[in-house]
């Protein structure tokens, strides 16, 4: 039995997960709209409609107009750094004014929500405990990064629209040209200072990423809440042993994050002036090792990723210039 085509918006277009998913849904004979800011004029998506406009300055009449005969929408748009300002704008304000004209719609589109596995408490459990979706969120959020602080406010501010909603949950998304990320340590320039060996890197392939999406809009695991993570995610030393055969790191510093950890305490008091992994919250959550599951989407959303993590990993740094 084939899928209904549906009419999609699709946030964020610009970005890495962006264009992937525009690309499954149109692939899979979806009418995709995708909105792009102006100050990204490389993100036109060929067989899409693209519209031009700024969601955390939009007015009510520019979003009901985009919203016009909308089924659901994939909102991927945010910030994936800066400080608190840009956080604020770029993913808070956006979502703010995106799903108060969606709720103001005559008939409200669905919404499916790209978060992160950041928004999990830095204290869930000890060192090898398994995180899922039962997992605590942070209960502490002014003392982790902006992101994360951001994820878990952008969750509220979705969940309190009273939307049909759906929260994708994705690990670090690995694919050409993005193999590096934080739950691995500190890279500076040619040298990695890694911080743990132990504990999986939660990695999901870009396409399996993007498949999880289209999946979500459909209607599959409809209402859930799901972590989009690839099976067997390596260990942080397989990570590093990978991407040397790749040609970098050319040295790696071992430095055991609870040296830091110990560093990051004293240093507390100053706040939100220090950078992420000097945040004694912000080090436990990326650095201790720990465990991932995606049974809950597999089983809610019928999504199987089709590369492994250490897959994932080895063919992103094959494909990566």
């Amino acid at each position: 039995m084939g899928v209904t085509p549906q009419t999609v918006l699709v946030t964020g277009v610009g970005g890495f997960l962006g264009r992937a998913v525009v690309a499954d849904m149109l692939g899979r004979g979806h009418a995709v709209r995708a909105l792009v800011r102006a100050s990204q004029p490389g993100a036109r998506r060929d067989g899409a409609e693209t519209v031009v406009l700024d969601l955390a300055a939009a007015t009510p009449a520019q979003l009901a107009k985009v919203l016009l005969g909308i089924d659901v929408v994939i909102h991927l748009a945010s910030a994936l750094s800066g400080d608190w300002n840009v956080q604020e704008r770029d993913t808070l304000e956006a979502t703010r004014r995106l799903t108060l004209a969606m709720a103001a719609a005559p008939k409200p589109p669905r919404l499916v929500l790209a978060s992160s596995i950041a928004v999990y408490s830095a204290d869930a459990g000890l060192e090898g405990a398994l995180i899922d979706e039962d997992t605590p969120l942070e209960a502490a959020p002014l003392e982790r990064d902006s992101y994360a602080r951001a994820k878990l406010a952008q969750e509220r501010i979705a969940q309190e629209a009273g939307l049909d909603l759906t929260i994708l949950r994705p690990g670090a998304i690995i694919g050409p040209g993005r193999v590096m990320n934080a739950h691995l340590g500190l890279g500076i320039g040619p040298v990695l200072i890694l911080l743990e060996t132990r504990g999986e890197v939660p990695v999901v392939a870009l396409s399996d990423c993007a498949r999880a999406f289209g999946l979500a809009a459909r209607g599959s695991g409809a209402g859930g809440v799901y972590n989009i993570l690839g099976d067997a995610c390596p260990s942080r030393a397989e990570f590093v042993t990978a991407l040397r055969r790749g040609g970098w790191p050319r040295g790696v510093i071992p430095l055991s994050w609870r040296v830091l950890h110990a560093s990051a305490r004293a240093l507390a008091p100053l706040g939100p002036r220090l950078p992420g992994l000097l945040r004694p919250a912000t080090l436990r959550a990326r650095i201790m090792p720990v465990r991932y599951s995606n049974a809950r989407a597999k089983v809610g959303l019928g999504w199987h990723p089709e590369q492994g993590g250490a897959a994932a990993l080895r063919d992103a740094l094959e494909a990566t210039p």
